[in-house]
């Protein structure tokens, strides 16, 4: 076998950067003598002999001299053949080495330690750790002198790294050797770095004080290839960042959270985020082992940019990682409480509606029916009991409160279906005997009510109690109702779809007076005087006042504490068109077969020729004082006729506790009156707040460690409270 190229005196560079590794052709070698001049290196795979041991496997310094790159002394690495080797009483524990290990320097018994480790294959994972420093030593000579001044074949590169990491995993048990094998293959990682993998390295085990490596390689190519970052990638820099802190929802639903994550992550971006190259290099600072190597801090790419501290990046992804985490709060708490309850319908509906799902059979069963009831309409009337019928995870006694019906209308969100009456937009729980509403919601769906959503939903209750009240509600009066208290109001489709539900809704069971009386008191006279104009404007719309509407508006007048004769005075002022100049529009006094009124009319027409409108300007003004009416009529439709409970004359007028919405701040109020509750008790109160009871439970005591770090309740049933964190809550 030819002999083995000889190796160059090094050259010392202190500026350490990556270049290419072009193919270098092979040299034939031959097995060495035993005095070698000079020095050699040895292939992976080369066979060499030292008094009388045949060692195999190369990737040694071999000679009898070569120069530490640091120009102190000998190389430590290399093995010179003619120095004295006891065999026959070998150093196997290394009593006699010292700390920085030299061949040409450590007693023979320890070279015959050493050599035999090295014919024993190097594997021997109770060897003396300082023999497999000195090999170490060779390894790091090749790579970080060799290799940077004579670019290695990436054959021989690969060799020699898959030899550090089978040294490390047998010798890994110790801290030094693992630190520094471990940041030999970083340098590398950077000086070198491999072709980028499809998808990121796992999130290592622990914490850690910085980025894995293998990430920010990754990342600094994604930039260099101009490639957007993909989901799966930019989840993992910013979970892997050593600030970022998952809160419950993220860790406890993580597949639900990476989900919403991937979701979020593309609305914002596309395809992803591409990086911007900045004037920083991709650098890693890593000390040698060896003491014949001068001791480098700092490798450096100068084809990679550092960009996993891209401080705007960072912010934006940090804000997905929170809505999504937000997103998945309620569906958190839930499975906290009931921690197999991931398939129950409850828990399906607590999920974002933009997390797709397989649902469980009685959710399916629910879906199947309402796209039954609605076919091909974009509304439908249905009753509660076929509702019930077709929902099997629905009360066994029937009687629905507000929890199950926001279980129901979240549910029905999911397909893509709406619910009237429903209790998160004023509504009261369903009834048996009561009609239902089933209607298609829009793309974008509003699952909370907007702040003009309550004054149309009152205008539309007053109006339609003066459409029916004749049994036939013209097409007139809704479009009429529409122009007049919908129109003007900033809402989304979602919410004039749900509107329109909720007329046909009122048109099936129409709202009676009852409600109106009880709460009639709360407004001023100037709101009473608006809401009557309001109500006046709707029964003129169709040309023609029947006695039967008449009535309606004086039961209405006199709920509101105004006179009924204003009925009269103010139809006449309304009217300013008419069809023709000779006909009359007429209000009949004694019903609609009955003779009937005339309602004089000016001689101006009007493009609508159906009967009776109002002046523009005239209407322009009723209709903001109907507006504002209608803002403070809201509630007087959001309950049935039932008396009021309790719980909700707390949440109509309540302090917001700090970090409470008004419904978890009527259950906290509730709550701390008492020092101990029946479970069932703080399910009611729950319940007729609309909230679902472990997870309100949960969040008064999220709210309660953010204000007293302890908890506000404890125990099941009963449940305690902790007047200490009551008082400091309060405050």
């Amino acid at each position: 076998m030819a002999p083995p190229a000889p190796i160059p005196p090094p050259t010392i560079t202190h500026t350490v950067i990556a270049q290419p590794a072009p193919p270098v052709p092979k040299r034939p070698q031959r097995r060495p003598g035993r005095s070698i001049p000079g020095a050699l290196w040895l292939p992976a795979g080369t066979r060499f002999d030292v008094s009388g041991l045949s060692i195999p496997g190369g990737m040694v310094y071999l000679g009898s001299h070569l120069p530490a790159e640091n120009g102190h002394g000998e190389e430590p690495a290399l093995i010179v053949p003619n120095l004295p080797v006891d065999l026959r009483r070998p150093d196997v524990r290394g009593e006699s080495m010292g700390y920085w290990p030299s061949y040409s320097r450590i007693t023979p018994a320890a070279r015959g330690a050493y050599l035999r480790w090295l014919a024993g294959g190097r594997v021997d994972p109770n060897a003396y750790i300082g023999y497999v420093f000195l090999y170490f030593y060779g390894l790091e000579r090749r790579l970080f002198v060799d290799g940077l001044n004579t670019p290695l074949t990436t054959t021989e590169q690969t060799a020699l790294l898959d030899e550090v990491r089978r040294l490390l995993s047998i010798y890994q048990h110790n801290g030094s050797f693992r630190g520094y094998a471990q940041n030999l293959l970083n340098a590398m990682a950077v000086l070198s770095p491999p072709p980028r993998p499809e998808h990121p390295p796992t999130a290592p085990g622990g914490w850690s004080e910085q980025l894995p490596l293998e990430l920010r390689v990754g990342l600094s190519q994604l930039c260099a290839e101009g490639t957007p970052v993909p989901v799966d990638w930019a989840l993992a820099w910013i979970t892997q960042l050593p600030d970022t802190y998952l809160r419950t929802p993220a860790t406890r639903c993580s597949t639900q959270f990476e989900q919403l994550f991937a979701l979020r992550y593309r609305e914002s971006y596309g395809s992803g985020v591409v990086l911007r190259a900045g004037p920083r290099k991709l650098s890693v600072y890593h000390h040698l082992a060896s003491g014949g190597i001068s001791n480098r801090a700092a490798f450096q790419n100068p084809r990679l940019s550092e960009v996993s501290d891209d401080g705007r990046t960072i912010s934006a992804l940090r804000q997905i990682v929170e809505r999504a985490t937000t997103e998945l709060d309620s569906y958190s708490r839930y499975l906290g409480r009931h921690p197999e309850g991931a398939d129950d319908s409850a828990a399906l509906a607590l999920l974002p509606p933009a997390l797709v799902v397989e649902p469980p059979p009685s959710v399916r069963a629910l879906w199947s029916w309402a796209d039954e009831e609605l076919g091909s309409a974009q509304r439908t009337v249905t009753s509660t009991e076929n509702m019930l019928a077709h929902w099997p995870d629905a009360p066994a006694s029937g009687k629905l409160v507000k929890a199950d019906m926001v279980v129901l209308a979240q549910l029905l969100d999911r397909r893509g279906i709406g619910i009237e009456p429903d209790v998160r937009f004023g509504g009261s729980p369903a009834q048996a005997g009561k009609p239902l509403v089933l209607f298609r919601r829009a793309d974008h769906q509003v699952t909370a009510p907007t702040p003009e959503y309550p004054i149309g939903l009152a205008a539309v209750n007053l109006g339609m109690l003066v459409a029916v009240a004749d049994g036939v509600v013209s097409d007139q009066e809704t479009k009429t109702l529409r122009e007049m208290a919908v129109d003007p109001l900033d809402l989304s489709p979602d919410e004039r779809r749900r509107l329109e539900a909720h007329e046909a809704l009122v048109a099936a069971n129409p709202p009676t007076p009852a409600v109106l009386r009880r709460r009639i008191g709360v407004l001023s006279e100037d709101r009473k005087t608006a809401a009557g104009h309001l109500l006046i404007s709707i029964a003129a719309v169709d040309g023609e006042i029947t006695s039967d509407e008449v009535r309606k508006l004086e039961s209405l007048f006199q709920g509101l504490g105004l006179d009924p004769k204003l009925i009269y005075s103010a139809l006449h002022e309304a009217a300013t068109t008419s069809i023709t100049d000779d006909e009359p529009v007429v209000m009949s006094t004694t019903g609609t077969a009955a003779p009937r009124v005339p309602v004089p009319r000016p001689t101006r027409t009007s493009a609508a020729r159906t009967g009776l409108v109002l002046d523009p300007a005239l209407l322009a003004a009723k209709r903001a004082e109907s507006a504002r009416a209608a803002a403070q009529l809201a509630e007087i439709f959001a309950a049935d006729d039932e008396p009021a409970t309790a719980a909700t004359a707390v949440a109509e007028d309540v302090d917001v506790v700090s970090g409470l919405d008004q419904a978890h701040s009527s259950l906290f109020r509730q709550l701390v009156t008492r020092e101990q509750w029946a479970r069932v008790e703080v399910e009611r109160m729950a319940a007729d707040l609309g909230l679902l009871p472990d997870g309100a439970l949960d969040l008064l005591n999220e709210t309660a460690f953010d204000h007293t770090d302890g908890p506000l309740w404890e125990g099941d049933d009963p449940i305690t409270i902790d007047p200490d964190t009551a008082k400091d809550m309060h405050g």
